[in-house]
Formats: C-alpha cells, sequence, structure tokens
C-alpha cells in the first residue's frame, strides 16, 4: 500500500471524497471535543478567554495558542453531537468546494487567517473592559466560509432544507445581515449590547471574510471614494442649467 493509500490518509479524506486539509480540520474537532470533555482544564486551555482585570490579564493575553485552537472545541459531550455533526458537514461541504477554487494550502491558510484574527481582535476589543467570557465553537469560521463560498459563487443556488432556493450572493447577505439580527434577539438580553459580545468573534470573522474576499480595505477605500466623487459628480450635473441658444443668425460664421 502506498503512502497516498494508507488508512491515516484514507479515513481523513472520507474514502477519497474529500481534501486531506479539511479532513484534518474535522479531525481536530473532534480530537479537541473528545479531549476537552474528558477534563474541562483542557476544555479551559483550548478555549478563548477574555481576562477580567487583574495581574493575570497580561498571561492569558499571552496564551497564543487559544487564537488557534477555540474552534476546535464544541462544548462538552453529549450535548455537542449535533454541532460536530451539522458544523462538520458543513465544513466539509465548503472546504470541497473553496479547496477545489484555490487550492487546500490556500484553504488552511485562509481559515486559519480567520479564526486568528476573529479570535485577536475579540481579544483587543474586550479585554480593556475586563468583560470575562469565553469562546468556542467552529461556527463563526463555517458562517465567515460561507460567506466566502456565496461571493465567489454569486450564481450558484443552495437549497435550504430542500424548500428555500437561494443563490450564492444571497445566502452570503443573509448570513451577514441575519447574524447581528440574530444576536440582538435571540442572544442574552441587549441593554449592554450582550448579545453582540457573545457573538462578537461571529461578526469579526464575517467582517473579515467579506473584506478578504473583496480584496481587503485599500480596495474597499477604493470603491468607497470612487462612490463619493460619482455622488458628487451627479449633484453637480442637477445644479447645471441648459439654455438653448435658438438658431443661430445667417451670418453666423463657425
Amino acid at each position: 500500500m502506498s503512502r497516498r493509500d494508507s488508512p491515516l490518509r484514507l479515513a481523513l479524506t472520507f474514502g477519497g471524497q474529500a481534501p486531506l486539509a479539511v479532513g484534518a480540520l474535522i479531525a481536530a474537532m473532534v480530537v479537541a471535543t473528545v479531549a476537552g470533555s474528558a477534563s474541562p482544564r483542557v476544555a479551559l486551555w483550548l478555549s478563548l478567554e477574555i481576562p477580567p482585570p487583574g495581574d493575570g490579564a497580561l498571561v492569558t493575553m499571552l496564551q497564543a495558542w487559544r487564537l488557534v485552537t477555540w474552534p476546535f472545541f464544541q462544548g462538552m459531550l453529549p450535548g455537542s453531537v449535533l454541532t460536530l455533526l451539522f458544523a462538520g458537514f458543513m465544513l466539509l461541504w465548503l472546504g470541497r468546494q473553496l479547496s477545489y477554487a484555490w487550492s487546500e494550502q490556500r484553504f488552511l491558510l485562509r481559515f486559519f487567517v480567520l479564526t486568528v484574527g476573529a479570535g485577536a481582535i475579540t481579544l483587543l476589543l474586550l479585554a480593556p473592559f475586563g468583560y470575562p467570557i469565553g469562546y468556542f465553537g467552529i461556527w463563526a469560521p463555517v458562517n465567515a466560509l460561507l460567506v466566502t463560498w456565496g461571493l465567489i459563487f454569486p450564481n450558484q443556488r443552495m437549497s435550504w432544507f430542500g424548500a428555500i432556493q437561494m443563490s450564492g450572493l444571497g445566502v452570503a447577505r443573509l448570513v451577514a445581515i441575519g447574524t447581528p439580527v440574530w444576536a440582538v434577539l435571540v442572544g442574552p438580553p441587549a441593554v449592554d449590547w450582550r448579545g453582540l459580545v457573545t457573538y462578537l468573534p461571529h461578526l469579526v470573522a464575517i467582517a473579515l471574510a467579506w473584506l478578504l474576499v473583496t480584496g481587503g480595505p485599500r480596495r474597499g477605500l477604493h470603491r468607497l471614494s470612487g462612490w463619493w466623487a460619482d455622488r458628487r459628480l451627479a449633484s453637480a450635473r442637477r445644479r447645471f442649467k441648459v439654455v438653448d441658444p435658438g438658431r443661430p443668425p445667417r451670418d453666423y460664421l463657425n
């Protein structure tokens, strides 16, 4: 048996039906969830913990591995079995399409850029306020990858439970707009914006995904400046008054 046909590779690729990078991410989800369920201390060390004010805040912020590991722990078993199944299926479907569109290496790079970026920005935004909260779960990067898929394949169709058909661009807009709405309406009471704080990694990951696909902040600023220039030009044209000079005299010499 060749190395490419080894049992481990066949298991990670689901018998050759998925890219190896995607299978490795799903395997990491399973291993981290089982390990975290067996030991609450391991679960704590895998999660992204926002440190409260105090002497240990700097120590927690320097534990950089949390920026990578926080999406892989899905919560204590057996309550996280459904999350493993549904989130794993979404990651498999999205990862397969995006890996074929880019490459396995670029897919992994994008995944970890979204993961580390969302974790780091969340940590920087909440740590100064001493908001003690922990984050874990794969749904934040999965939602960001879903937005990425919708922007890259805007004309592809997706069927929601076999009942609702949506285009890729419609899916991207639904996730980008529906996530903050869900956070405010379904999350904790929004008197002090706890709903948005609870879903902050999701919001940051979606924003990063949108920026990565559309070309980053520089291209977005260029589009914004172009839109503003067009608005000013249209406003200036409305102020112009066209005067009809009538017919020129016969002795008019051009």
